[in-house]
């Protein structure tokens, strides 16, 4: 499934932020259009734990990256 996903700064692994719906489909002819937004984060960050080595850090929006799976 499609997400966008965070890397962590400590271990370097990357995590799922949020899943993105397959089933939203815009009219647009943009190929890419699918993907929709990035979802929203506030200015100042959001601050999350790394599934992985549970290092807690502030991420912001443009930290996001698309992942087809």
């Amino acid at each position: 499934m499609p997400r966008w996903v965070l890397g962590c700064p400590e271990c370097n692994q990357e995590f799922t932020h949020s899943e993105i719906d397959t089933e939203y489909r815009p009219t647009l002819l943009d190929a890419f259009a699918w993907i929709g937004d990035k979802p929203e984060i506030p200015d100042a960050g959001v601050s999350m734990e790394c599934p992985n080595c549970k290092k807690v850090s502030i991420y912001f929006r443009y930290q996001l990256t698309y992942r087809a799976s």
